[in-house]
């Protein structure tokens, strides 16, 4: 045979064979797509951040001070080796009311002058002339300040969007606030994208409010007070734009880097630490020597004995005031200074957590389609090789070797899952991450790439050679048994496998009351076992992953429905300012209680940091964590169902207990009798001290943050005064206008800082959940056209298989109807038990799944509920209908002729 002849053959195999040679190019095409899809989704978001990252210069580290830094600072930051770029910026956290809310503001100051020269180059860079000006934020609307008073707003904020023309009044702050800004009123006159904020869920931690920045600001250096000094200190790191963020390169020249930057910040801050000591010892020595100088001036001067006694009360209390300066003074110590790279923003750390998880996603999801695939290639490779028996054993006998008939039928599988691959990886490698990118557009500012997106070679390499490589495996294995028969053997159609008694025929009082047509069906069922085990592992992988679609739909929506009612009892949070009265939080409890609220509990929050004594599955070290001290333990109880989340039963909490949340156990290996440390939280939200141990008494159930709860006595071990439980807790009847009638006297109330409902927080993680939804809907979708094809595969290939044994019903009479019943019947058998076993499949890998895909802040539903159960067997029992209904017309077209070929 010569190679026109050779190719001839193979093109004839294809064409006398479409349906089975697309089917093994649509399921290797769904495998290899769906593998490079998902695997290019992490790379593809990190590519996009990094293009945002690099086009607005954002800082690569930040250096901040508890005493602040100068100007000197930033000159000696500057001039340290592999820095290219040093910008500072003065930031202040404070409560504001903004959008019609008490929110936590972070207002920074920008250079005011460079920001207005920039110009936006696309949505992911913001071009300027000035190399200084880092973290560049795209105007969005509107203007840049000019002058104090004027701010820019984030175009990005979810929890209080703000527009041009708004007003952001400041309340409070850590701090006098008059001390810092110049201006409490900063009237909007622009909103920007800032890529230092690509989390829209939260801009960063704080210590006032709810423990979460809601909105950020801009303004002017004239906006902050004088002689306010620098907060932060931006920097650029020579080299590392050209590194991909978050990579490995990129954290190993930001290191070196940081060693060198840590050393001239430390000695910058001592050298103001001592000029701040010196200035302040100056003014001692001044006010000194002013009290001697009055001394004398007393003595000489001749007073009466009433007034000498006066004037020398002066002079002792003058005295202990100077006293009380030198011990401060001497008391101070030098600052802590943090340089902090982006794996401490926040946002930044969040993303790129993500787009990891999709990473470990991508290594396991398609693992079921690629053994499915290599399932139905073997199953329909396996089929075309028995059909081809006697033209093998005519080509053996002709003297062709057996690499060159083998090589027939690879090349055929080359060609149909080449051709898969190719096609798969082209079409899905840009369908699923611009669909997971966008999904994550709703929580993450990052704008996208856009089409077409980088394909990576290395991938579209591992993927196509995977889906290509499991064919021709499967292609081989089902060649090599039969070119091991002879020329004459092969010739002959192969004898039907002898009939034997199945188990089932021993239970005689079910198998006597059997029909005949039952009886048949369950013989050939247990006759052809490989038939049956390859069908029933076939549909038992397509329906888990449909399972597995459905069941993550009910794990993140179980989030909201299990967090609020069943375990957070409460629906509305009344935070007071840190210096307010007794008085007026006792007004506060007062109202609540008119309002006819219920559950009205105070409590003390405190934002702090917590890590377990052992190892942690954590993205961090230390864990923000939000601690609660209740006023009275039963209060607690009311206002939160402390419970355990596998048995159900309530878990015992008193002014002595210590109870931690199942997320925040599971990732430090906590669990009851065990050690957690907590730690407070400097201005830059790092941790103060060597933290405080607490012995855990339980882990409870909680969906939506990782929480502590601790007793008012075992509060005692942290601090040894007592809270001052600024935080009231309630249960408000009445819709949502009596709601906000209510939080507008709370307002107007003194010392209270922010009022907060548990709607506004179900609407804000609703809107954040959505962004899951499109990624279930592609999993779905793809599971269902994976199950389509398979089903129609391994049907068409039963029905090819028994074409003589149907020929041979027709003869014998069998009506079309009985003809349908005897083949679909068992079909349909396969199908429910391959379904029966898909569920059992898809419940553990759904689990395994969830735990993956979990972020730190949120523990997913544990549970499938009984209609994704439902619907996931409903849908594969569907397409096995259908694909009999289209089946019907390949019976109907069976020759009766056809049954006198069999083998007697």
């Amino acid at each position: 045979m010569g190679r026109s002849a050779y190719m001839t053959e193979v093109i004839r195999s294809v064409r006398g064979s479409l349906g089975r040679f697309l089917a093994i190019l649509g399921i290797v095409a769904l495998g290899c797509g769906f593998y490079a899809g998902l695997q290019m989704c992490g790379p593809d978001m990190r590519a996009a951040a990094d293009r945002w990252y690099d086009g607005c210069a954002l800082w690569d580290l930040r250096v901040l001070s508890s005493q602040g830094l100068d100007d000197a600072a930033v000159v000696r930051l500057r001039k340290v080796d592999g820095i290219t770029a040093a910008m500072p910026a003065r930031t202040v956290d404070a409560m504001a009311d903004a959008a019609g809310k008490s929110v936590a503001v972070r207002v920074s100051s920008v250079d005011a002058d460079a920001a207005r020269s920039s110009r936006a180059s696309g949505a992911s860079a913001v071009t300027s002339a000035d190399d200084g000006y880092l973290n560049r934020a795209r105007l969005v609307s509107g203007r840049w300040p000019r002058r104090a008073g004027e701010c820019v707003a984030s175009a990005d904020a979810t929890t209080a969007p703000l527009k041009v023309g708004d007003v952001v009044r400041v309340t409070s702050a850590a701090g006098d606030v008059d001390s810092v800004l110049a201006r409490r009123a900063l009237t909007v006159v622009g909103t920007v994208s800032s890529p230092d904020y690509p989390y829209t869920g939260s801009f960063g931690t704080t210590t006032l409010g709810d423990g979460t920045i809601g909105q950020y600001v801009y303004v002017t250096d004239d906006t902050f007070a004088k002689d306010v000094p620098y907060t932060t200190v931006y920097l650029a790191v020579s080299g590392a734009r050209g590194l991909e963020s978050g990579s490995s390169a990129y954290e190993r020249r930001v290191d070196a880097a940081a060693k060198r930057v840590r050393r001239a910040a430390n000695a910058a801050a001592g050298e103001r630490f001592q000029g701040l000591k010196a200035d302040a010892q100056a003014q001692v020595d001044a006010k000194a020597r002013e009290l001697e100088a009055q001394r004398q001036a007393a003595a000489a001067a001749a007073q009466a004995p009433q007034g000498a006694q006066a004037a020398q009360a002066q002079l002792e209390e003058a005295q202990r005031q100077i006293d009380a300066a030198q011990a401060k003074v001497d008391a101070m110590q030098g600052p802590e200074v943090y340089v902090l790279d982006r794996a401490q923003s926040e946002g930044a750390a969040a993303y790129q957590a993500d787009t990891e998880r999709m990473d470990h996603i991508a290594a396991v999801f398609p693992a079921m389609f690629f053994l499915v695939a290599a399932l139905v290639a073997l199953t329909t490779m396996t089929r075309m090789v028995e059909d081809d028996r006697q033209k093998i054993g005519t080509h053996k006998a002709l003297g062709y070797g057996r690499v060159r008939i083998a090589a027939m039928y690879l090349a055929y599988a080359l060609l149909a899952a080449g051709t898969g691959a190719v096609l798969g990886i082209a079409v899905l490698s840009q369908v699923l991450p611009l669909i997971v990118t966008s999904a994550y557009g709703i929580i993450y500012a990052v704008p996208s790439l856009g089409l077409p997106l980088p394909v990576s070679l290395g991938i579209a390499l591992a993927s196509g050679g995977l889906g290509v490589g499991v064919t021709l495996a499967a292609t081989w294995l089902a060649v090599a048994s039969t070119l091991r028969e002879t020329p004459a053997a092969l010739m002959l159609p192969r004898a039907p496998k002898a009939g034997r008694r199945i188990l089932l025929e021993r239970v005689g009082p079910l198998w006597r009351r059997l029909s005949f047509s039952w009886k048949v069906t369950f013989r050939n069922l247990f006759r052809y076992k490989r038939r049956l085990l390859m069908t029933v592992v076939g549909i038992a992988g397509c329906s888990a992953l449909l399972l597995v679609g459905f069941g993550l739909h009910d794990s993140i929506w179980d989030i909201i429905d299990r967090q609020f009612g069943p375990i957070i009892r409460y629906d509305t949070t009344v935070g007071m300012d840190a210096d307010a009265a007794e008085k007026d939080v006792g007004a506060v409890v007062a109202r609540l209680r008119d309002a006819d609220a219920r559950r009205v509990e105070r409590v003390e929050r405190r934002t702090m940091l917590a890590r377990g004594k052992g190892g942690s599955a954590s993205a961090t070290d230390k864990m923000r964590v939000s601690v609660m001290v209740p006023r009275t333990s039963a209060g607690l109880s009311r206002c939160v169902s402390l419970r355990d989340r596998t048995t159900g039963k309530a878990v015992a909490f008193g002014d002595d207990s210590v109870l931690v949340t199942e997320k925040l156990a599971s990732l430090y290996g906590i669990r009851a009798g065990e050690k957690i440390v907590l730690f407070g939280q400097d201005d830059a939200g790092n941790a103060k001290g060597k933290g405080v141990e607490l012995t855990v008494d339980g882990v409870v159930e909680n969906y939506v943050g990782n929480v502590v709860y601790v007793g008012r006595d075992a509060w005692r071990r942290v601090e040894e005064k007592d809270p001052s439980f600024s935080t009231v807790l309630a249960d408000v009847r009445g819709g949502t206008s009596a709601r906000e009638r209510l939080a507008e006297e709370l307002h107007d109330m003194d010392g209270v800082a922010t009022v907060a409902f548990s709607s506004e927080t179900i609407e804000t993680y609703r809107h954040m959940l959505s962004v899951v939804n499109m990624v279930v809907v592609v999993l779905i979708v793809s599971a269902g056209a994976l199950a389509f094809i398979v089903l129609y595969n391994l049907t068409n290939i039963n029905v090819s298989e028994r074409v003589r044994e149907i020929a041979s019903l027709k003869v014998l009479g069998f009506t079309r109807r009985e003809v349908h019943a005897y083949v679909f019947r068992e079909i349909v058998l396969l199908s429910l038990l391959g379904d029966a076993v898909g569920m059992v499949l898809g419940t553990w890998l759904e689990g395994f799944v969830i735990t993956t895909a979990e972020v730190d802040y949120v523990m997913f539903g544990r549970e499938i509920h009984p209609l994704s159960f439902a619907l996931a067997f409903a849908l594969t029992m569907s397409f096995t209908l259908a694909i009999l209904l289209l089946m019907r017309r390949r019976l109907d077209a069976v020759d009766m002729v056809e049954s006198l070929k069999s083998v007697d």
